[in-house]
């Protein structure tokens, strides 16, 4: 099982990206736990969004991702099939789309890795300093691409069970009380908490992971077939949806610990609109120790690095299939790098050493996501 099936570790990156630490915290500290549903249901979306069951004999348990029996049955991937199957004027918008999304996630990497750098160096290195070294320390990784994406499955994966171990720590240090329970299970939805609803929908289902986890499952060993009806390689299906079942579990579980960190430090105390990716490393700090800090800080530019490559990946896929047009990696990154921190480089002088502007935009391009993702849903369900 392990082997033929580790594109889902590519693939559930996106859930605990940068942009996803900054709806977590921001949800958890100005809506307490309430919201919680609307991460366990995103989660399970961003899984049976693409998903019907196969009622063929023997598979009746079997619920795939439509992206990934799409990429296993064809050999071509969500982009590639918007080419062929669209008029020019409506796969150039959904390209459009897709590249606004891997451009704005892409913001969000370049902002985690910055204030990552600013809380790393005690202030030495400072926002605008660190936006500049998130754009070249986005070609660290590239190198790993020539000894084959396996290598990359590796290290994130390396990066993912990090996360789960300190999030561990955390869960054990707080009480799971009444009030999470409750905000899993009851869903409640206060006018005021919509845009926040709304980041953190677009920060959990993000329109660019369903192109690349189509593309992903071409290293499947399985022999593509000329359609994607009745005679799909049923077990690589099985075997890609039961690996990205329990990835994003583990992701659900992250989220869930930062959402519950920070709704108990920080909702109905006052100051939550405040809170933000720089200064909930001084409060991890503050109540569990200094080194809680570095711990953060180095969790935050794990995620912006690891969430760079991803982007990259999805972004070769997204312009290869809509334009049929062959890109390298570097390449590839250096166009959308430099699009992207362009904005933030201007937000981030402008703020100096105060992170509180690059979280605001960090929280409008996790609403931007929502907006997008139908413009990669109703591909996906129409092919």
């Amino acid at each position: 099982l392990y082997l033929p099936c580790r594109p889902g570790a590519l693939m559930c990156i996106a859930f605990v990206d940068p942009g996803n630490l900054e709806a977590d915290l921001q949800t958890g500290a100005t809506t307490g736990y309430r919201l919680l549903w609307v991460l366990l249901w995103s989660t399970t979306m961003g899984y049976l969004l693409q998903a019907r069951q196969i009622l063929s004999p023997g598979w009746l348990c079997c619920l795939p991702s439509l992206a990934a029996r799409l990429g296993v049955a064809t050999g071509k991937h969500l982009a590639e099939h918007c080419r062929e199957q669209y008029p020019p004027g409506v796969r150039h918008v959904l390209w459009v789309m897709a590249e606004l999304a891997i451009i704005g996630s892409d913001i969000q990497e370049v902002i985690g890795t910055s204030i990552a750098l600013l809380l790393l160096s005690r202030g030495a290195v400072p926002l605008w300093g660190g936006v500049l070294l998130a754009a070249a320390a986005a070609y660290t990784l590239l190198f790993l691409e020539r000894l084959g994406v396996r290598y990359l499955e590796v290290v994130f994966e390396l990066l993912i069970a990090g996360a789960r171990v300190l999030c561990s720590w955390l869960a054990a240090r707080l009480a799971t009380d009444r009030g999470c329970r409750a905000g899993l299970a009851l869903p409640s939805l206060p006018r005021a908490a919509i845009p926040t609803a709304c980041g953190l929908l677009g920060a959990i289902i993000m329109p660019h992971n369903l192109f690349l986890h189509s593309a992903l499952v071409h290293s499947s060993r399985q022999r593509p077939r000329a359609d994607h009806g009745p005679a799909v390689p049923q077990e690589s299906v099985l075997y890609y949806n039961i690996e990205a079942g329990m990835a994003l579990l583990v992701t659900l579980f992250i989220n869930v610990c930062v959402i519950s960190v920070f709704a108990r430090g920080f909702f109905g105390r006052g100051g939550e609109e405040e809170i933000g990716l720089a200064n909930a490393g001084e409060y991890l700090g503050a109540t569990f120790g200094k080194h809680m800090v570095v711990i953060w800080a180095v969790g935050l530019l794990a995620a912006g690095q690891s969430s760079t490559m991803t982007g990259t990946y999805a972004g070769q896929f997204v312009m290869g299939g809509f334009l049929n047009l062959k890109i390298s990696a570097a390449m590839r990154t250096l166009v959308t790098r430099g699009v992207a921190i362009c904005p933030t480089l201007l937000v981030a002088l402008s703020a100096r050493s105060d992170a509180t502007r690059l979280d605001t935009l960090n929280q409008w391009i996790n609403i931007l996501q929502s907006v997008q993702l139908p413009f990669a849903v109703i591909p996906v369900r129409a092919l």
